[in-house]
């Protein structure tokens, strides 16, 4: 019966570090893509302002990374993951497409259990985040400037009163193998 309940025990110790290196995956993933969407909207003046000139090869240069130098990319990271209760223990710009890989640390450690050095122990974890662009900009005829997003026509009036610039519609962040 002991060793059935000793048994129990080195299974829960299993459970809690697969729960932890779980929570420290969910930081890094966090942490990648909070860095990467930073990337994003750091363009969005210019991408603003060459979507008003109907300036469509500027447009595409942005589309295509150009001025995503990733600036605050790695504070955003440490930021979402403290709230994912983890430390950023690295953070690399990558580049084509631009994004991030970020390593964090989780702030609890396994805990105690019947597996002896857990109690110190702290899972980590990496991820890459990239930005890719969703549409090519095509064509700029007054104020409107056709895309192709995703195989689909899109026009676009920057002009047009109450217009907000979202560019979750032009880019696509998301975590890279």
């Amino acid at each position: 019966m002991g060793a059935v309940f000793f048994l129990a025990l080195a299974y829960f110790a299993v459970g809690q570090a697969s729960v932890v290196r779980n929570g420290a995956q969910t930081a890094a993933d966090a942490a990648a893509l909070g860095a990467a969407r930073v990337t994003r909207d750091g363009i969005e003046d210019e991408f603003l302002d060459a979507l008003e000139a109907g300036d469509v090869d500027r447009l595409n240069d942005l589309l295509n990374g150009e001025d995503m130098d990733g600036v605050g990319g790695c504070t955003a990271a440490a930021d979402y993951a403290n709230d994912n209760e983890a430390d950023r223990t690295s953070c690399d710009w990558v580049g084509g497409p631009p994004g991030f890989t970020v390593g964090v640390r989780t702030q609890r450690t396994v805990g105690k259990s019947v597996v002896p050095g857990t109690e110190t122990r702290h899972a980590e974890a990496k991820a890459t985040a990239v930005v890719e662009p969703r549409c090519t900009a095509d064509d700029a005829t007054g104020s409107e400037v056709t895309f192709t997003c995703d195989g689909d026509d899109v026009t676009v009036d920057a002009t047009v009163g109450g217009f907000q610039l979202n560019l979750a519609e032009f880019f696509s962040v998301h975590l890279s193998e």
